[in-house]
């Protein structure tokens, strides 16, 4: 295998040149929102409850009724982003942006394409449709600790595709209960470090989503989407869109075509990142940089903590060794 392209080592102690990243559906977890209860971005959750006429605030801080299926998950990936992506502050300018899946809802958020109204409106509807083609065509998703070649092997002959190509040797899939069993023994078989089902009730990035994708796209006809205020890669292109992009079109698209991660990961490198900044829950993008563009300096924005220290970021040291931020997600 190749050395894996690496980030342009920048000058040891300069400030940081960021991309802000979104995570998806996946990085949900109990408790995810305490550490946002009693700061003032948890408005935006209080709003979002009227908005919905819906409780959303049990399902982020209590343990015993952590998120559940589709419609919860979706909420509160997307909750968790714009709370940490509000408090960053205008002096925090990413050269761009980009969400994984579901996270590029987020990322048009922040890019100020969608107003805060108009992101839950996107983002539960998205939940209720996809919930409902979940219910028709039963499904799933697994982790393939391979390439994407060894992933697109394995699904050969099955009712499963390649749903997300993540990193060099992490790959997702996505079918039919019966296709993604066969696929997932069928990749263990051609030497797959590792498959793991994940906890996804649906077969998302896949032609099992194509009606509902385009129910969503004839219900997007009713949002705004304003020009972006700055660089958005799309995560089902990896490459920068022109300003008069349909997002709405690309949202809805996004249902039914793979997730080309590693491509996008390159292409902010490209532009000149070298440093990713995850915003909302978790590590799981910031763990895929570290294993797709050695040399970035990696940061979690995860609570009003870690927001605070990112724009105190400075660039690697000129070794290119990978320098991390502790996630302080959880702290209460």
């Amino acid at each position: 295998m190749s050395a894996l392209p690496s980030a342009t080592p920048p000058t040891s102690g300069a400030p940081a040149t960021a991309a802000a990243v979104f995570p998806g559906q996946g990085s949900q977890a109990p408790c995810m929102g305490v550490p946002w209860q009693a700061h003032a971005a948890w408005d935006l959750v209080r709003r979002a409850e009227q908005q919905l006429q819906r409780d959303l605030s049990t399902m982020l801080l209590d343990p015993g009724h952590p998120p559940q299926g589709t419609v919860d998950a979706h909420m509160a990936v997307v909750l968790c982003s714009m709370m940490a992506w509000s408090t960053l502050g205008p002096d925090f300018t990413p050269i761009a942006v980009a969400g994984h899946s579901l996270g590029l809802v987020s990322a048009l958020y922040a890019a100020r394409v969608l107003s805060a109204e108009d992101t839950v409106t996107v983002v539960s509807t998205r939940a209720e449709i996809c919930e409902r083609a979940c219910q028709r065509t039963p499904g799933g998703m697994a982790a393939v600790l391979a390439s994407a070649a060894i992933a697109e092997a394995a699904c050969a002959d099955t009712a499963c595709w390649v749903a997300n190509d993540n990193a060099p040797t992490q790959t997702v899939i996505s079918g039919t209960v019966d296709g993604l069993r066969l696929a997932m023994t069928q990749a263990s078989l051609l030497g797959a470090r590792d498959v793991i089902r994940l906890d996804i009730a649906g077969s998302f990035h896949s032609p099992l989503m194509r009606e509902a994708a385009e129910e969503f796209a004839e219900r997007l006809k009713a949002v705004r989407f304003r020009r972006a205020s700055t660089t958005i890669v799309h995560n089902g292109t990896s490459s920068p869109p022109f300003d008069s992009t349909p997002w709405g079109d690309h949202v809805a698209v996004d249902l039914v075509t793979p997730v080309r991660w590693l491509d996008t990961q390159l292409a902010l490198a490209e532009l000149g990142a070298n440093t990713i900044v995850e915003v909302g829950y978790g590590r799981t993008l910031t763990g895929l940089a570290k294993r797709s563009v050695p040399g970035l300096l990696l940061h979690n924005a995860s609570s009003p903590r870690s927001v605070a220290k990112t724009a105190r970021l400075k660039s690697p040291t000129p070794t290119g060794q990978l320098s991390r931020t502790p996630n302080r997600v959880g702290a209460r």
